[in-house]
C-alpha cells in the first residue's frame, strides 16, 4: 500500500511538472508587452512579443510585435539582437510603416557599440554603413541631420585610428610605412580634423628624406588653410628651420 501511495505521489509530481504553461491569444501578449515597455521592464516585454511574433505567425499584429521586439531589446541595451530584430522586420515586413524607423535604430544600435579609436572599429564601419544607408533609402527624413552627424563622427573615428597607426610607425623610424598610412588618410578623410596634422608629418617625413621641395610645399598648404594656431607654430618652426620665407 505504501509503495502505491508513494508511485502514484510521483506521477501526480511529474504531472504537474510537465504541464506546460496555458498559451494566451496575440492581443494578450501584446497588450502584456507594450505595458511591460511602457515601464521600462524591457527583459520581460522582449518576452512578451518574442511569445507572440513566435506562437501567432497569421496574427496581424505580428508586424508591430517584431518592431516592438526590437525596440525591447534596444531598451535593454542588447544591440546585437537589436539589430538582429531590426533587420528581421526590414526583410520580412517591407511594406510595414515601422520600416524607416528600423533602418534608423539599426544605425543607432551600433553607434552604442563603438569603441575608442585605439581599439577594433567593426563596430564603426557598421555604424556608417548603416547610417549611409538610412540616408540614401530616406532622404527627406526629418533623422537625416543626426545620421549625417553619425557619419561624420564615424568618419573622425577611422581618420583617428589610421593617424595614430601612422604616427607609430613615424616614432618608431619606419618612414616608407607611415608615409602610405598618411597618404591613405589625405586621400580618404580630406573632410576631417585629422587631414592638416597628417600633412604637417607628410612634411617631416619628406624633410627627413631630404626631399626638401614637397615639405615646404606641405607645410604651405597647412599655413594658408589651416585654422589650427598650435598646428601654424609648428609649421612656422619646421620652415624656419629650413630658412623658407613663411608667408
Amino acid at each position: 500500500m505504501l509503495l502505491i501511495i508513494v508511485l502514484s505521489s510521483v506521477f501526480m509530481l511529474t504531472g504537474c511538472a510537465s504541464t506546460p504553461e496555458k498559451l494566451q491569444g496575440a492581443e494578450y501578449y501584446y497588450a502584456e508587452g507594450k505595458k511591460a515597455f511602457d515601464k521600462n521592464r524591457c527583459i520581460e516585454a522582449t518576452e512578451h512579443f518574442q511569445r507572440l511574433v513566435s506562437n501567432f505567425p497569421g496574427s496581424q499584429r505580428v508586424p508591430e510585435a517584431q518592431y516592438m521586439l526590437a525596440e525591447s531589446f534596444y531598451c535593454g541595451a542588447d544591440y546585437v539582437n537589436a539589430v538582429f530584430e531590426y533587420q528581421r522586420l526590414i526583410d520580412i515586413y517591407p511594406a510595414s510603416d515601422r520600416v524607416e524607423e528600423a533602418q534608423y535604430k539599426i544605425g543607432e544600435s551600433n553607434y552604442q557599440q563603438m569603441r575608442n579609436p585605439q581599439l577594433d572599429q567593426k563596430e564603426t564601419y557598421e555604424t556608417l554603413t548603416a547610417f549611409r544607408n538610412f540616408v540614401e533609402e530616406n532622404p527627406s527624413s526629418p533623422k537625416v541631420e543626426i545620421a549625417r552627424a553619425r557619419i561624420a563622427e564615424c568618419r573622425e573615428n577611422l581618420a583617428e585610428k589610421l593617424y595614430q597607426a601612422a604616427y607609430l610607425y613615424q616614432r618608431q623610424g619606419y618612414l616608407e610605412a607611415a608615409r602610405i598610412s598618411y597618404n591613405d588618410l589625405v586621400r580618404d578623410y580630406i573632410d576631417t580634423s585629422w587631414y592638416y596634422r597628417t600633412l604637417f608629418h607628410l612634411g617631416e617625413i619628406a624633410r627627413d628624406t631630404d626631399d626638401v621641395e614637397n615639405a615646404v610645399q606641405y607645410w604651405k598648404e597647412v599655413l594658408q588653410d589651416s585654422e589650427d594656431e598650435e598646428l601654424h607654430s609648428k609649421v612656422e618652426e619646421a620652415l624656419s628651420k629650413l630658412n623658407e620665407p613663411i608667408g
